[in-house]
């Protein structure tokens, strides 16, 4: 299709495909930002998990949602519903399952909807989580979804274009957000926005850049600030300190009169779902007490319960260093500001021509506040000058053997939030499961195992083969299906070099329709001399 006609043709019907891609892109954007949110987290306690708890919830109903994206739209928002229910976490992740539940029930006859339908969905999927709620409050994620829903709903009846209509949505729903802090006390005090609505508004972001043969409009990280931890020894978490989460199956109560029951137990409750299985969350401070009750009116599964209190007070760093620090080597702009929002404290620039120096990588490390630090290579060769680090600096040094930027992402996801210093063992063997590929033109003439390939023509390296084609885009078609793309799952492009937006766009509607249930995104990484690097998780 040519370029000028896939760039501009509207989107008019979402269908169970497209709600599938919708949630794996907005799952994608609160993996990335769970750490972000975490520190922004201030309400209804200090204690530091919306975003891991959000994306957690929307992990399990995307994985629910995959077993059934060929069907219907009725089917996927269903199941999507379904897996939310079973694997919600926390009050943030509650009334996320809460609201795909909502959703799901506005469209249980539909194969596909129109913009209208959304609106009268986004509209449903609020009004379900707010009857969750026994107390519904202001200036959290209930205040901006629901302005969402209510632009939604204005704008639909003249706007057929669903890119159209969700990119108001989206600023909508941004500017609740930052209205957030005049809505409630507790976030003034912080200096911050809710956590959970921005984390409903990092879901939308995700959906927009991924509707129904569109392409994606939006390649850089969200506007928020980078990682900020808020938490002080002023915030307190209360008497309630228990975070208690639940399955009730085979229930013989229906939600409202177990509601009420355990209302008397503690706050922030939420009772949702319907016979036989319903889902409970609650801050308490006698667990067992609900437990007892709620096992009288059918059988507790799935039982948790964490202190918040003491959460906290691993939060609560002011006087102390962080359990750890991360130092990575970047080779581009985009690069560096992805490492820095994904928690690396420090990014070591390599030059265009040349890797960093091990004086340039002890700088680096020796920049780190924490007495420990991983260190982040991503290339082999300076893996090598790393080694010489641990005989210069006083610091406890862990080299990650990441082999290029992609293994560092996949590393920086796997360290970032963890309270103690996981072993290097363990990073070492996750290692194996990141699946990459460089996309460039040859510097010269050369033969790899067989291949021949001329100077300035394209190619990749994907799993230690090399890779021509005719094109840039036939290299990186190959490069990706070389990956494992036609199995499903997310691509991701980093483009750089000579490559521009356009082209980063251009790719991923090719991707899009060369692989059948691949999710497709792309950002900007400015790494000289690679046009492009790939990754492909499951």
């Amino acid at each position: 299709m040519p370029e000028r006609e896939w760039r501009f043709m509207a989107v008019t019907h979402l269908d169970g495909r497209g709600f599938h891609r919708f949630l794996a892109a907005g799952t994608s954007f609160l993996r990335t930002y769970r750490g972000v949110l975490n520190d922004l987290n201030v309400f209804p306690v200090p204690d530091g998990d919306t975003g891991s708890n959000m994306f957690l919830t929307a992990k399990a109903a995307l994985r629910e949602a995959r077993t059934a994206r060929a069907e219907p739209l009725a089917a996927v928002a269903a199941a999507a519903a379904k897996g939310s229910l079973l694997g919600a976490r926390g009050n943030s992740g509650v009334i996320l399952s809460q609201m795909l539940r909502g959703f799901a029930h506005s469209v249980r006859h539909r194969d596909q909807i129109d913009t209208f339908q959304l609106a009268l969905a986004l509209r449903e999927a609020v009004a379900a989580a707010r009857a969750a709620l026994t107390k519904p409050v202001e200036g959290t994620i209930i205040s901006v979804a629901g302005a969402a829903a209510e632009e939604a709903y204005r704008l639909a009846v003249r706007e057929p274009d669903f890119y159209r209509l969700l990119g108001a949505v989206v600023r909508t729903a941004n500017a609740a957000l930052e209205r957030t802090p005049d809505q409630l006390p507790a976030l003034k005090e912080a200096g911050v926005v809710d956590a959970g609505g921005a984390g409903f508004c990092y879901f939308l972001e995700g959906a927009l850049r991924f509707l129904p043969e569109q392409t994606a409009r939006v390649t850089a990280f969200p506007r928020r600030p980078v990682r900020s931890a808020v938490f002080t020894r002023r915030q307190a978490v209360g008497e309630y300190r228990f975070c208690t989460e639940f399955v009730l199956e085979a229930a013989t109560l229906e939600t409202h009169p177990l509601r009420e029951l355990l209302e008397k137990q503690g706050d922030s409750l939420l009772v949702i779902g319907g016979l036989p299985t319903i889902k409970v969350h609650l801050h308490t401070a006698e667990p067992e007490a609900v437990k007892a009750v709620a096992a009288s009116h059918g059988t507790v599964t799935r039982w948790k319960v964490e202190d918040m209190a003491q959460q906290h007070h691993l939060l609560v760093v002011d006087d102390a260093a962080p359990p750890f620090g991360i130092a990575s080597v970047v080779a581009g702009a985009g690069f560096e500001r992805i490492v820095r929002e994904l928690g690396a404290e420090v990014a070591i620039r390599a030059r265009a021509a040349a890797n960093p120096s091990v004086e340039e990588l002890l700088i680096g490390v020796n920049a780190s506040l924490a007495a420990t630090v991983y260190l982040l290579p991503n290339d082999p060769n300076v893996a090598l000058a790393a080694r010489e680090l641990s005989a210069l600096s006083e610091k406890q040094l862990i080299v990650v053997p990441t082999r290029d930027p992609v293994a560092g992402l996949a590393m920086l996801l796997r360290l970032a939030g963890n309270a103690t210093p996981p072993p290097l063992d363990e990073l070492t063997a996750a290692l194996d499961e990141v699946r990459s590929a460089s996309v460039f033109f040859a510097g010269k003439d050369s033969r790899v195992g067989g291949v021949a390939v001329e100077r300035n023509a394209p190619a990749a390296s994907a799993g230690g083969r090399l890779l021509t084609g005719v094109s840039l885009s036939d290299v990186i078609l190959a490069a990706a299906g070389e990956l494992g793309a036609a199995e499903g799952g997310l691509v991701t492009l980093y483009y750089g070099g000579a490559q521009k937006e356009r082209d980063a766009q251009k790719y991923a509607a090719l991707l899009g329709e060369r692989f059948a249930g691949v999710e497709v995104q792309y950002y900007y990484g400015g790494q000289p001399g690679i046009e492009c690097w790939i990754s492909r998780e499951r």
